[in-house]
């Protein structure tokens, strides 16, 4: 579902696991990838954040026209994040075809 909105050259979601104001602007958001997450916004990597209650979601990704932002917001539960790796990171590598994932069947 989620993966119809991606940009046909995504190659990979990098998931925040830490919860974020999901109001921020896209120049806010290019930031903090930028400098706090260490990923560089690129046409080949999309971005999935999360409120404090993991309601709702969203996805900024930069393209050729700026960055964009698409948000989901649940009426009830809650997004399922990944585990953290070993290594502490605070954000988790996917592929595209594994965002289905992230919504509770």
């Amino acid at each position: 579902m989620l993966e119809a909105f991606l940009p046909k050259s995504a190659t990979r979601v990098v998931v925040y696991l830490e919860p974020i104001n999901v109001r921020w602007s896209v120049q806010k958001l290019g930031a903090f990838c930028r400098e706090v997450v260490g990923v560089e916004p690129d046409a080949a990597t999309c971005f999935l954040f999360v409120n404090s209650r993991r309601d709702t979601l969203l996805l900024y990704f930069e393209d050729s026209t700026g960055g964009q932002t698409l948000t989901k917001k649940l009426n009830k539960g809650a997004f399922m994040l990944p585990a953290r790796d070993e290594d502490g990171a605070p954000f988790a590598i996917l592929h595209p075809r594994m965002l289905p994932r992230l919504f509770r069947t």
